[in-house]
């Protein structure tokens, strides 16, 4: 059976929410994490709680929200610096 689950994640390479089925493997879903300047983080984090146990859908979450927070502080420490 085909999964067709939708999330809502942030896309670091968009760097804006979107809705999208769940990938399919964990190659998929570390693929959507490529192309960011997060990449990294994204990375990290999603392999960590897959690690845990959580599942795709969980750790992408994760993954974007890990990367979400990172271009937040860069832009705040950029406005600090004006």
């Amino acid at each position: 059976m085909a999964n067709h689950s939708r999330i809502r994640w942030y896309n670091p390479r968009l760097n804006t929410f979107e809705w999208r089925e769940v990938p399919e493997s964990d190659e998929e879903a570390l693929s959507l994490l490529e192309g960011s300047p997060y990449s990294a983080t994204c990375t990290q984090t999603y392999r960590e709680w897959r690690q845990l146990g959580a599942s795709i859908e969980a750790a992408l979450i994760r993954a974007g929200e890990a990367a979400k927070e990172q271009s937040e502080d860069a832009k705040r420490e950029g406005d600090n610096a004006r």
